[in-house]
């Protein structure tokens, strides 16, 4: 156990101008802090300008959660950009009465707070954290699409029944072949209860929402996707038959 005197001296060094100074400052207080710097080590991450020094940080605050993470929740009320730092550590602590407090900054004005409370969400993959997630499903701006889709892989099989149903329920073309574009991220296992939604939409759709929907179904190791693919690569449409075949070829070299 350190002593007081060594922490005070590594919280001092913790804030030197030399970042290679505060990064073992950050190592050493990961190692040997207690609870009584939680504050600091909060703090610290919080203002932290290097990226290395801030993933250091972080796990030095993760592993002290039950220290840490009220004043994570906290600092969440802040309105500055030093908030991702935040939600980054919540998004590893993955504790589910966190949602309560994240939610609301899945639509900031930031898109960077944005996508990390949407990572956050993905990693805590609550029922409600899910939910909240598939209600934006159809984003039309690159980067905040981008960066749902990656929260939704994430929380993985959790998020396929809401996918499922809003690929073949939604009336926005948008919303379901984003719903396809995710379930392919998912892949197998995780997606194969979404293999019958995934046939629904090279059924009945239309070729922006069936061109991902053959993805994510040539993901799965499931009956019948490559009678299916065939049917389509023999099909009349040049492009969905060209994507038909790379996709039978790739399943075969597995």
């Amino acid at each position: 156990m350190a002593t007081s005197d060594s922490l005070e001296k590594a919280l001092r060094a913790a804030v030197h101008e030399d970042s290679s100074v505060r990064q073992r400052a950050a190592l050493y207080l990961g190692i040997h802090a207690d609870d009584s710097v939680a504050r600091e080590l909060v703090s610290l991450l919080i203002s932290e300008p290097d990226f290395y020094v801030r993933e250091t940080l972080t796990w030095a605050v993760v592993t002290r959660a039950d220290a840490t993470y009220p004043l994570l929740v906290e600092a969440l009320q802040d309105t500055g950009r030093e908030r991702v730092q935040v939600l980054h550590a919540l998004s590893k602590i993955r504790r589910p009465e966190s949602v309560a407090q994240i939610l609301p900054l899945v639509d900031d004005p930031d898109e960077h707070v944005a996508a990390r409370a949407r990572w956050a969400l993905g990693r805590t993959a609550t029922p409600g954290a899910v939910s909240a997630l598939i209600d934006h499903l159809g984003e039309q701006e690159d980067f905040s699409r981008r960066e749902l889709t990656r929260a939704l892989e994430q929380a993985g099989a959790a998020a396929v029944d809401g996918l499922a149903a809003r690929l073949v329920e939604a009336t926005e073309p948008s919303v379901r072949s984003h719903a396809a574009e995710v379930l392919v991220g998912i892949g197998d296992p995780g997606a194969r209860p979404a293999a019958d939604a995934l046939v629904h939409a090279l059924e009945h759709d239309d070729k922006q929402v069936v061109v991902p929907a053959m993805e994510a179904l040539a993901t799965l190791d499931v009956p019948g996707v490559d009678e299916r693919l065939t049917r389509l690569r023999e099909g009349e449409d040049q492009w969905l038959s060209i994507t038909a075949g790379w996709l039978l070829e790739d399943r075969a070299r597995r």
